[in-house]
């Protein structure tokens, strides 16, 4: 018992510092993909057993513990990329848009860009009506897994932020999203986000 007792210890250290050294390469590397960040976290520590690797919401606690630490201005950098979401969001206003990611998740830096959902079954008029408002964007390439490779994710630059669309048909809306997109919000979710954020930090200061 006593020898499962301190594995088991072990463990949860391991785990712990491969969070804490994850959130390390997310603050101040700004990597964005959070399983990237924990196999060369893990590999950095000399951990090859998987099952020691620390879920993503271990990762994000170690992120805001860091950040509230070493990065005091995070939070009125995340604001800023919430308020850059939200304008973005009124002008697309028309497709219903959702943001998802680290923009919504609060876990995103100064780095990070927006990421935006958009379900139509008419992938080009999303690029029309940015022709139309004349938007420079570019198509960036999906995996060729991926399950609506055929819809595509647009990208353009907005106030030196990067933004996103990831046009899916409207079937995906009902159906089970992929893991980094289960966590959606709509434009009054986000406005309603904003104003949270700035009740509070009213209070603060």
């Amino acid at each position: 018992m006593g020898k499962s007792f301190s594995a088991d210890r072990h463990t949860l250290t391991l785990r712990a510092e491969i969070a804490h050294h994850a959130a390390r390469l997310i603050a101040e590397d700004h990597m964005h993909d959070f399983a990237l960040a924990k196999k060369k976290a893990a590999r950095h520590l000399g951990v090859s057993d998987a099952h020691v690797l620390p879920s993503n919401q271990e990762i994000e606690d170690a992120l805001a513990s860091y950040r509230a630490i070493y990065q005091p201005e995070h939070d009125g950098c995340l604001q800023e990329l919430r308020q850059k979401a939200v304008t973005v969001m009124r002008l697309l206003r028309s497709f219903n848009p959702w943001l998802t990611g680290s923009v919504l998740s609060g876990v995103a830096g100064s780095h990070s860009d927006i990421n935006l959902l958009i379900y139509t079954d008419d992938p080009k008029s999303v690029e029309i009506f940015l022709l139309n408002e004349r938007i420079e964007y570019q198509h960036l390439e999906p995996p060729p897994t991926h399950r609506h490779a055929l819809y595509p994710t647009l990208a353009f630059w907005y106030d030196d932020t990067q933004v996103k669309l990831h046009v899916r048909p409207r079937l995906a809306e009902r159906q089970n999203p992929r893991r980094e997109e289960k966590e959606r919000a709509s434009l009054e979710d986000v406005q309603a986000l904003l104003e949270q954020d700035r009740t509070l930090g009213a209070l603060i200061f």
